[in-house]
């Protein structure tokens, strides 16, 4: 396929025109002239179409071949770090190596940490006691009927919170759950509410409900929050069906019974099943495919630190794949 231009009429002439002239070799090799540019236009884009699907159905590509180079060797955190890249790989993805960034996380899903525990609560009504209990099950079977629940073993751990006395929303504090991990075995945590007959029962009030995995240098991967409402946390009657907990993607609600007629209530919320060693791999920004071309990089860091900037470049058909993983420090003072 050649572009030619050339000149229409005679040399030297006025107003003599230029056109451009596609030749297209075809499959059988003759070469046809085409003088109209939108037909021009589209063969092009039909050429391109079928260099990238031959690309795509080729039993092996080629390997990347890319490299990278910073512009210098220490950085301030108001400069900018300019990435210059040799090759042209089909797929670039890069890790700037700061918490969350980290190329060497990127395949990572479990990672010990302190399962944290955080929620918020509030009672009114009555003055029965210990009608809040805390438990977390390692055996539980995950049919949250009672019949399980019963069959289960709970270790109680309502000490580790504190629970609120009044109307004023009470936060629990840190509960670590760091004791319960068991390599990738799910625990289930629960609230308990036990409302006893005979006297007026008491109203609970459960508001941000959070745990997460917090690792050693900080960061911290959710394992369970209350909006994830139903999908998170489910409601199971024990005894008496008047007495229940109302669950929302926003607060978890329980009201007991209000005179001496009430029957004994006991109601379970339990959680969707925890690994409590889980975490989120490490996240890479995507930056070029094989529609475009991109010769070079800038990104800024806010912190201080020496990072493990990483380039992963990939040329990838149906077929086969090659990859170059290109590490490069970066020092920001």
């Amino acid at each position: 396929m050649v572009i030619k231009r050339r000149k229409v009429g005679k040399t030297g002439s006025p107003g003599t025109l230029v056109e451009n002239v596609l030749f297209f070799r075809l499959p059988d090799f003759q070469i046809v002239r085409l003088k109209n540019r939108n037909t021009m236009q589209k063969l092009l884009i039909i050429a391109v179409a079928l260099i990238v699907a031959v690309a795509c159905n080729k039993k092996t590509v080629d390997n990347p071949g890319f490299t990278v180079v910073t512009d210098k060797d220490t950085y301030k955190t108001t400069d900018t770090v300019f990435f210059s890249f040799g090759g042209n790989p089909w797929f670039l993805t890069f890790y700037s190596g700061e918490p969350y960034h980290k190329y060497e996380y990127h395949d990572r899903t479990t990672a010990n940490g302190a399962p944290q525990l955080q929620f918020t609560s509030t009672v009114q009504t009555g003055s029965q006691a210990n009608t809040l209990r805390l438990f977390v099950s390692s055996d539980f079977s995950g049919t949250y009927d009672s019949a399980s629940i019963y069959q289960a073993t709970w270790t109680d751990i309502t000490d580790k919170a504190k629970l609120a006395t009044s109307t004023t929303s009470t936060a629990s504090g840190i509960v670590d759950l760091t004791s319960f991990i068991n390599n990738d075995h799910p625990v289930y945590f629960a609230f308990k509410y036990i409302g006893l007959a005979g006297s007026a029962q008491r109203n609970w009030t459960i508001k941000s409900v959070a745990l997460n995995n917090v690792l050693p240098d900080n960061t911290s991967y959710a394992l369970l929050n209350i909006s994830e409402s139903t999908s998170g946390f489910k409601a199971v009657q024990m005894k008496t069906t008047t007495v229940s907990w109302s669950v929302s993607n926003s607060q978890f609600v329980i009201k007991g019974g209000t005179t001496t007629a009430s029957q004994d209530a006991e109601d379970w919320l339990i959680s969707k099943p925890l690994t409590l060693n889980r975490v989120t791999p490490d996240a890479g920004v995507p930056l070029k495919n094989m529609t475009t071309a991109f010769p070079s990089y800038t990104y800024m860091y806010a912190t201080p630190g020496t990072y493990n900037a990483t380039f992963v470049a990939a040329n990838v058909s149906r077929y086969d794949d090659k990859e170059n993983v290109v590490q490069i420090p970066v020092t920001v003072q």
